[in-house]
Formats: structure tokens, C-alpha cells, sequence
């Protein structure tokens, strides 16, 4: 069974517009919600019930707190002490150093996917153009040259990185389906 996924992409416009309107259906809803709740309330009082309620209501006079204070007393006269006897202290242990713990080896975090190598340049241009429209910007692709003994320059287009390999597994599926069928993961 083969599992598939869906991406969607939502430009900034866009996603102000959702915004937007997601925030005017909550204030809508409230608006709704607080008038049905007053005139289910209203409905049910008499008018003599809403004047006591409203009454009630009305803050009644608080009154004043005195807090007695408190008179100091005298401070106390100091008494003659004898000075501390001397007393043994106690020497301090050597502490052995502590023994430095292996470094883990950095895994590969980063993931790219390449979508076409050529020994052409003006193949590897295009690809870039498609790649834009594809909604992948210059600064996500990544051409890489290798100078090959006798045969020439190799150019290497990738695009990434991507955080996991998960993500970059579906976007080398889109990309096979979107004219690239010799994309694949790399992991440098």
C-alpha cells in the first residue's frame, strides 16, 4: 500500500486572507453567542427580578480599615562574648579530574535532493528556470561542478536542504513526477 501526501502551499497574501477571515468568523461567533445569551436572560427576568438584579450590581460603600501600628521596641544591648576558640578544619579532599567523554560524530542532519547532472550547461539553466516555477527559489538550488579527468565538467543540481529524510523522499517524488525522473536523495 502506498502512502501519499499532500503539501499545501499558501503564498502570504493568502494566508493574511485565511487569517483574516478566520478572525472575523470567531468575532462574528462571540457576537452571536453574547446577544443570544443576554436576551435568553432578558426573556426570562421580570422587570422587577432586572431591577433588583441591576441593583445588586451597584458597588456598595466599603468601609475604612484602621491598622494600628506597632510601637518599636528598644534594641537590645549587646552582651560581652569571649572570641571563638580555634578549631580544626578540615583539609579538602583532592578531587580527581573528570574524564572527558567522547565527542558523538556529527550525523548527517541535512538532506538534499538532486534532480539532474550534466555535462551541459545550458540544460542545467533550464533546469533552474523549472525549478523556479516549481517554487523552489535560487537560494534553495544548489549547483555543484566537478572537473572529471578527460571527461569534462560535470554540473550537479540540488536543491535542499531539507530537515529529515521523510521531507526530502516526497519532494524527490515530486520532482520525478514533475519532469525530473532521475531525482534522488543525497545526504552529504
Amino acid at each position: 500500500m502506498s502512502r501519499s501526501y499532500y503539501v499545501i502551499e499558501l503564498s502570504a497574501r493568502w494566508l493574511t486572507v485565511l487569517l483574516i477571515a478566520l478572525a472575523l468568523v470567531m468575532v462574528i461567533a462571540f457576537a452571536l453567542g453574547y446577544g443570544a445569551a443576554w436576551s435568553v436572560l432578558t426573556a426570562e427576568l421580570t422587570q422587577g427580578e432586572m431591577t433588583a438584579l441591576q441593583a445588586a450590581a451597584t458597588p456598595t460603600e466599603i468601609p475604612e480599615v484602621v491598622i494600628p501600628t506597632s510601637v518599636p521596641k528598644p534594641a537590645a544591648k549587646p552582651t560581652k562574648t569571649s572570641p571563638p576558640s580555634p578549631t580544626a578544619t578540615p583539609s579538602p579532599k583532592p578531587t580527581t579530574p573528570p574524564t572527558p567523554q567522547p565527542t558523538p560524530t556529527a550525523a548527517a542532519t541535512e538532506f538534499f535532493v538532486q534532480v539532474l547532472a550534466s555535462a551541459q550547461q545550458q540544460s542545467v539553466e533550464a533546469a533552474q528556470s523549472r525549478l523556479e516555477s516549481l517554487g523552489f527559489a535560487s537560494d534553495h538550488q544548489h549547483l555543484i561542478t566537478v572537473q572529471n579527468a578527460g571527461a569534462g565538467v560535470l554540473y550537479k543540481l540540488r536543491i535542499g536542504p531539507f530537515p529529515d529524510r521523510s521531507s526530502a523522499d516526497r519532494v524527490a517524488q515530486r520532482m520525478s513526477s514533475a519532469g525530473f525522473p532521475d531525482a534522488w536523495v543525497v545526504a552529504p
